[in-house]
């Protein structure tokens, strides 16, 4: 196969790094061209002619490489690198590279829905969710911050984001969000809403465990005022490593339309409006979806030559 790897270097520790991988496909047959994600021209190379694009990275490099893929038909698999890796793990990468290298030439195509908000910036895609209130402005927070120098575990690291989310949601108000759900006023006092395209967000939240990826619909989770103590007993199990339903209920929708007046939005991991950037208030944005965005190959399982 024509395999473009699309390389996020920062990501991924001992044998993911770009030789090993790089080896890897070679030594499967495969004809690989290797770009990082990181450098300027990534997007000239996803115009060459392959078979296949391989994102090898977290969350971040998945959303950066997909942008670049959608409605263009080429097939995009995955190679999970990140610390949370909840697109990965909602596409069902989560097997090892060498295994998802070995699967690839059994692998099945298969649609991709993504989120799409728009307003005065026009567009922007999503593919975990998008949301305000706790998680958005935790984002804010943690983008503020300077990041820590201590090398922690994938598992340290998702718990320390929940622990500094929890201690956010102690003396966290809720706040007016004027807002409707396929024309149907719901407009409340919030500490958090979403629209999940997948199953979790952030540090492994998993809001919609009932998330479908190509049914043409989002998820709406929220938490009001009186959903406090519940959301603060889902972040408690989290940490004690426990995997719980989200206690909150869903709502399966099409069309959800904002009004924000300074407030902080989210779209995946990227924060609205941008640190010193000046966003018109009230702002109108509608989120909805586009089906079949993006076609996905996973790999079938690995052939076992008999001895």
């Amino acid at each position: 196969m024509r395999i473009i790897l699309m390389h996020n270097p920062k990501a991924g520790r001992g044998n993911h790094a770009r030789k090993e991988l790089m080896a890897a496909l070679a030594n499967a047959g495969h004809h690989a061209i290797y770009q990082s994600t990181r450098k300027s021209d990534y997007k000239k190379a996803l115009k060459k002619p392959v078979d296949v694009v391989l994102a090898a990275g977290g969350d971040g490099t998945v959303g950066k490489v997909g942008r670049e893929l959608i409605d263009s038909g080429v097939p995009l698999g995955v190679f999970p690198l990140g610390t949370a890796n909840n697109l990965a793990r909602s596409l069902g990468f989560t097997a090892s590279p060498e295994e998802i290298v070995a699967g690839l030439e059994r692998g099945k195509k298969r649609a991709f829905d993504i989120g799409l908000a728009r307003g005065l910036w026009s567009k922007r895609y999503f593919f975990e969710s998008a949301g305000g209130g706790l998680l958005a402005d935790y984002l804010r927070q943690a983008k503020d911050k300077p990041k820590k120098t201590k090398k922690l575990s994938e598992e340290q690291e998702m718990r320390r984001h929940v622990s500094l989310l929890r201690r956010m949601l102690h003396d966290y108000s809720a706040r007016k969000w004027k807002m409707d759900i396929d024309g149907n006023d719901i407009s409340d006092d919030y500490i958090l809403w979403e629209a999940m395209n997948i199953r979790s967000v952030g540090p492994l939240l998993y809001l919609a465990s009932q998330a479908a990826t190509k049914d043409g619909r989002l998820d709406f989770v929220c938490a009001r005022e009186e959903d406090r103590s519940l959301l603060m007993q889902y972040l408690d199990a989290r940490l004690a490593g426990q995997r719980v339903k989200f206690p909150l209920p869903l709502r399966r929708f099409r069309k959800l339309n904002i009004v924000c007046e300074n407030a902080t939005l989210h779209f995946d991991s990227k924060v609205w409006p941008r640190k010193n950037e000046k966003a018109k208030s009230p702002s109108d944005i509608e989120i909805t979806v586009k089906p079949s965005a993006l076609v996905i190959l996973q790999p079938g399982r690995a052939e076992h030559k008999l001895a």
